[in-house]
């Protein structure tokens, strides 16, 4: 039943979600774009450029922490809207471990969704990153259909520790929170 109900408040409240869609599409897009800018032949070409690859992992775990922020931010003000619904469900009998339950398919199917749509707007980007960097370093662009392994499955790894990392706080949340306070936010 909690499955047939997060599915229908997933579908009903879908304007609401696309923020947070378009959220964790962008971040799955700049991880990528900078884990394939990490493994790209292109870039371990360059001769004289032993500290690029730390440079853009330092800049990908940089992208990381303040795009987890964010996904966590978007997380919690999501909780917030939808607040009072969550006091009725407590009202109608389902426990707070349901509702985090339910809270937790809704936010692993929209990751999942938003996955497939970011990794493709990431080569896009990836290819962005490597026309403005090569040049300026010296070397040669030239354009392919950039897709790499190693980068997709780094950001797959990245992107859902952060999206459970947010599931986690939010669930706590949940778990504590009490009707009134549902209904005072």
């Amino acid at each position: 039943m909690l499955k047939q109900l997060s599915l229908r408040n997933a579908r009903r409240q879908a304007r609401e979600y696309a923020l947070y869609f378009i959220t964790l599409t962008c971040t799955v897009s700049f991880l990528y774009a900078f884990n394939t800018l990490l493994f790209s032949d292109s870039v371990k070409a360059l001769p004289e450029m032993q500290v690029l690859p730390y440079m853009i992992v330092a800049a990908s775990v940089l992208i990381v922490l303040i795009t987890g922020r964010i996904v966590s931010y978007m997380a919690g003000y999501m909780l917030k809207r939808r607040s009072r619904e969550f006091g009725i469900y407590m009202l109608c009998g389902i426990p707070n471990r349901g509702i985090a339950s339910l809270l937790s398919r809704e936010t692993l199917l929209m990751g999942m969704l938003s996955f497939g749509p970011g990794m493709l707007l990431g080569m896009v980007v990836s290819q962005l990153l490597e026309a403005i960097v090569l040049p300026m370093l010296g070397s040669r662009y030239r354009l392919r259909i950039p897709f790499s392994l190693p980068g997709a499955g780094l950001t797959l790894s990245y992107f859902f520790l952060m999206l459970l990392s947010s599931l986690a706080k939010n669930r706590r949340w949940i778990r504590r929170v009490t009707l009134r306070d549902l209904l005072a936010l």
